[in-house]
């Protein structure tokens, strides 16, 4: 149960942000906001969730985790000296790929599509699927404490599963929301799917 406190309290302290940031934009008290401010208020708590998510379990962790290095050193794998070592398929994709997809593919379509949830007034906000969203972002940092950071490839085989799982069930809820938004996270969806075939393919090659 311990292990599994991190990723809760991660989860529930970037839920409670977008919270917030929906009643601050939504409450009547605040109609005399402008436009421009009630969008500068969710784009600073989108980009702070969505591009800064790792920090969130960094400070709970107290400590640097493995996706915060890589966000502040693009060019740099974690524990790169064992990953290195690994046994692992031919068509591992080349070291360069992986800041290009997470930092300029998968993160703006996930603002995208987040932003698109947040502004639908279809049967109100739909706070479900930004929970699950949130889910998907703290089980994806665990995967990476896991598997980088504990150097744990079957560990690390089940985390991303049960991470897929969740980003999937999220491209799934943001579709019946918004269908627009539900496309713009299948570009993540198809990313940690070339990610959990990887963790598997090594966690075979290196048994």
């Amino acid at each position: 149960m311990k292990s599994l406190s991190p990723p809760a309290i991660e989860t529930t302290l970037m839920y409670q942000l977008i919270k917030l940031s929906i009643n601050i934009i939504s409450t009547r008290d605040n109609n005399n906001l402008s436009s421009l401010t009630k969008r500068i208020i969710q784009t600073t708590t989108l980009l702070l969730i969505i591009f800064v998510s790792s920090t969130f379990g960094s400070v709970i962790d107290m400590g640097l985790s493995a996706a915060s290095r890589q966000v502040l050193d693009p060019n740099s794998t974690p524990n790169e000296g064992w990953y290195m070592k690994l046994e692992k398929p031919v068509w591992n994709p080349p070291g360069w790929v992986f800041p290009i997809m997470w930092l300029i593919v998968s993160k703006p379509t996930q603002f995208i599509a987040v932003s698109k949830v947040m502004d639908s007034k279809k049967n109100g906000v739909s706070y479900l699927p930004l929970l699950v969203y949130c889910t998907h972002l703290s089980l994806g940092d665990a995967w990476n404490k896991v598997f980088f950071g504990l150097q744990c490839t079957g560990r690390g085989l089940a985390v991303i599963l049960i991470f897929w799982s969740v980003l999937w069930s999220s491209v799934y809820l943001f579709y019946q929301v918004d269908k627009a938004a539900g496309l713009f996270l299948v570009p993540t969806g198809l990313w940690v799917t070339v990610a959990a075939a990887l963790n598997g393919s090594i966690y075979v090659l290196n048994k």
